[in-house]
């Protein structure tokens, strides 16, 4: 089997959940040993810690404290600051389009799970954030697109609002704190997670825009960038196809273009990365599929839809090749069968 390398975050991502998981009524120093966090990993926000241990701190935080918004909980009580170095550079783009887009260049001093794009018709635009195969808790995606939605408020002074908030799962028993936290519109069961807005309030313009000081901290940012190696084209490949997936587009063409190469140079690339293009579409496809069937209540045939599939009877083939039980079948199995299959 490939070898997988070990995605990381910022430590800067625990900055609140000290005071967050007390506040709820648990210990954050047991549940941080059981997830084989120390306090001294966390100590510098600047550190990098596994992902997957902070998605499962995150989890069991909520199972423990029964509260399936502790994710939003910690976006609330975080601040743009606590991105790092790289808030600087954000503070002073000239619009919420270029402060995504250098958030998107710079995804890497942040983490190694996410990927966000914009999707534009010119009338409306989908902020569209992507987790990587195995991270896509409805935790750490509620929490990502919080703070997302909190820093580009922050970042613009107020004069950024998005029109709703999107997650791909089902919507819990109490809503009070998304609408808290967003102040808009949350739709659940949807085929994107992350922020509707209009395409002119991307461009509307920062009022602390300041070009010199953008340029100063992006000199900062490309030595910091240097520090730490550059993603190999299987993980940037595969990011791509997350985001291209549910617009019907991750085909080796579209991946090639994203990646700015030609499709049989990432053929060839991927090769010699021990992988290929199907092995990485077959990846995705598991994982999203997994992810609809059991964190939403879309039908199968708008989830065979959302992954590329023409037909339900096509989907079913497939899924049933992959899992050895129908979408529908699968839906119904015990809990313990469902988290063997996101741990595959």
């Amino acid at each position: 089997m490939r070898p997988r390398l070990i995605r990381q975050v910022r430590a800067s991502a625990l900055q609140t959940y000290f005071n967050v998981a007390r506040f709820v009524g648990i210990d954050p120093y047991l549940w941080m040993r059981k997830n084989n966090i120390r306090s001294e990993d966390i100590a510098d926000p600047q550190n990098m810690i596994a992902a997957s241990a902070l998605l499962k701190l995150y989890e069991d935080s909520a199972v423990a404290s029964g509260r399936p918004d502790f994710g939003l909980l910690i976006a609330e009580s975080r601040s743009v600051a606590s991105l790092g170095p790289i808030s600087l550079l954000l503070r002073y783009q000239p619009t919420v389009r270029s402060i995504i887009d250098q958030v998107a260049i710079n995804m890497r001093l942040l983490n190694d799970i996410v990927q966000a794009r914009i999707q534009d018709d010119g009338q409306i635009a989908m902020v569209r954030i992507e987790m990587l195969p195995g991270f896509a808790s409805r935790q750490t995606v509620e929490s990502t697109v919080a703070i997302a939605c909190r820093s580009y408020r922050e970042l613009m002074a107020g004069a950024w609002q998005p029109e709703s908030i999107h997650f791909r799962h089902g919507a819990p028993p109490d809503q009070a704190t998304h609408k808290r936290v967003f102040g808009c519109p949350v739709e659940f069961n949807s085929e994107f997670d992350g922020i509707l807005c209009t395409s002119a309030s991307l461009d509307v313009p920062n009022p602390w825009a300041d070009p010199a000081m953008a340029a100063h901290a992006q000199r900062f940012i490309d030595m910091l960038t240097e520090q730490r190696p550059s993603s190999s084209v299987t993980e940037q490949a595969r990011q791509a196809i997350f985001l291209l997936i549910s617009s019907g587009n991750a085909t080796k063409e579209k991946v090639a273009e994203n990646l700015a190469i030609h499709p049989r140079a990432l053929q060839r690339i991927l090769s010699r990365e021990d992988t290929n293009f199907g092995e990485l579409l077959s990846e995705a496809k598991r994982e999203l599929a997994l992810r609809y069937l059991s964190g939403s209540t879309q039908s199968v045939t708008d989830i065979a839809l959302l992954l590329g599939y023409s037909t339900i009877s096509s989907f079913s083939r497939w899924f049933t090749e992959e899992f050895g039980k129908s979408p529908a079948a699968w839906r119904k199995a015990p809990p313990a069968e469902v988290i063997a299959a996101f741990a595959a």
